[in-house]
């Protein structure tokens, strides 16, 4: 797999991570760093337009959480973002 075949398959990267565990975008880069090989590995510039991209999309919903430090905005799968992630 190349990095243009990683592009099309990098939605269903993380629609499959959220659907374990709701996270925040840097704990979700982590989880996708550590689980891909080094040559696929994409890096926050990408992350992030493909989470606002999901969450207009109604994959994924996004809500504010605060921290100790401030706030941060954690990521859950919808019913939708599930019912995607099963037909591929």
């Amino acid at each position: 797999m190349n990095k243009e075949q990683l592009k099309g398959h990098s939605t269903m990267l993380i629609l499959a991570t959220l659907e374990r565990k709701s996270l925040h975008g840097y704990a979700l880069s982590l989880v996708l760093r550590d689980s891909m090989p080094d040559e696929f590995k994409f890096g926050m510039g990408m992350l992030y337009p493909l989470l606002h991209k999901l969450e207009k999309q109604k994959y994924i919903t996004g809500a504010w959480q605060e921290t100790g430090n401030g706030q941060r905005r954690v990521y859950e799968l919808t019913r939708k973002g599930e019912k995607e992630l099963q037909a591929k």
